[in-house]
């Protein structure tokens, strides 16, 4: 079998092929950061809305911690999420910004209703101490943060880890890139391709509603100074992820069908990247389904560090590196995960927003699948009516 894509998918169901006897080769691109690498690596496991997504986002957390016990450290740890939000943002809840801000990112058109939402999801699965509100210090523009129980991978020491845990697999890991593919023609017996943002160039006739962002992160490698920051931080703990309450990135990947014209937006957040941190969050999205070149830096990293100012003005002016890749998202509907119509012994593994929550699951899915059961391929979400008519 052949997989295509060293990212998380791609190694996950690599791994998980491998543990089933096949024999696999992972074709890797190997070009600087990839989207897994530079990812906040958060595991929302309690934020899927009810269906069988949630069944299997719940089991994210013990479905990393068994392939830790598998395969050796892989940089997962409980952690809790910290979501923010200011006194401007709470006074403002009634405005037409902000409501449009909040219904596009949780469905909700206040403040009020956001917070609801957000606790109501989580209640499902974590107890009353994994929920509270605090309050922050009034040094910094926020007022109000969120915690809630959470777990993440440091995908700096998952980027580092993995390779080694495939060699140890028997995945045989080969650098360099694919051509087009073609029906009938594939070059194995089985393909699976789990090239996120690269899916499309090789196999085109993909669902529309397969998108591309680029996504940007200011990367702070500096070990002591990131310490200092989380240390004296009046937001955060050093092994927590901050976001907005409000995140603007998903409203953005909800309207890419309707985009005419690119649009971005800027989220201030942080989370631990190995020694250093991942700082804010941007995307950009063009109209249709091109990833196209990269976004010019200069605009996107200015407002990124006002954004992160305004939450802690020594972040507007640390030394980290803004950097982008491009990051593949479903703009509805259900990831595609499943075998391709009309090209027989291809398979898809791409368009998670969640994917540390569900990459596990899927992949393990997706393996038994490939070995034959026909009910892990009943189970997979892209295998059925919904997506696979539309393939090939």
């Amino acid at each position: 079998m052949l997989v295509i894509g060293a990212g998380l998918a791609g190694s996950l169901a690599a791994l998980a092929l491998a543990e089933r006897g096949a024999g696999v080769e992972l074709l890797d691109p190997g070009q600087g950061f990839s989207a897994t690498g530079l990812s906040y690596g958060g595991v929302p496991w309690w934020a899927g809305h009810p269906g069988p997504l949630d069944s299997l986002m719940a089991t994210a957390p013990a479905a990393w911690r068994q392939l830790e016990q598998r395969h050796g450290p892989l940089g997962w740890s409980p952690c809790s999420l910290r979501l923010h939000w200011s006194e401007a943002e709470a006074a403002g809840a009634d405005d037409q910004v902000f409501r449009d801000r909040a219904s596009a990112s949780c469905g909700s058109s206040s403040l009020d209703q956001t917070l609801a939402l957000v606790e109501s999801l989580a209640r499902r699965h974590l107890g009353p101490d994994q929920v509270e509100r605090l309050d922050a210090s009034p040094a910094s523009g926020v007022r109000r943060v969120l915690r809630l129980g959470y777990g993440r991978i440091d995908s700096r020491q998952l980027s580092l880890a993995l390779p080694l845990a495939l060699e140890r697999a028997g995945v045989r890991r080969r650098r360099g890139r694919c051509g087009l593919l073609r029906a009938g023609a594939l070059p194995a017996q089985q393909v699976v391709l789990a090239a996120g943002a690269g899916c499309r160039a090789l196999w085109p006739a993909l669902p529309d509603r397969l998108r591309v962002s680029w996504a940007g992160v200011l990367r702070l490698d500096d070990g002591p100074l990131s310490r200092e920051l989380l240390n004296s931080s009046a937001l955060t703990q050093p092994n927590d992820i901050l976001m907005p309450l409000v995140a603007q990135r998903q409203g953005l990947e909800q309207r890419a069908d309707q985009l005419e014209r690119p649009e971005w937006i800027v989220d201030a957040g942080l989370a631990p990247w190995g020694e250093g941190l991942l700082l804010g969050q941007s995307s950009l999205i063009r109209p249709g389904t091109s990833c196209g070149a990269p976004p010019q830096t200069a605009a996107l990293e200015l407002e990124l560090r006002r954004a992160l100012g305004r939450i802690d003005p020594r972040l507007e002016q640390v030394p980290a590196c803004f950097e982008q890749v491009p990051v593949s998202f479903c703009s509805s509907g259900p990831p595609l995960v499943g075998p391709v119509a009309g090209a027989p012994g291809l398979w898809l593994f791409a368009g998670l927003s969640s994917p540390f929550a569900l990459a596990p699951a899927l992949a393990e899915l997706l393996a038994e699948a490939l070995s034959g059961e026909p009910r892990a391929l009943e189970r997979l979400p892209g295998a059925t009516t919904e997506a696979s008519p539309g393939w090939g």
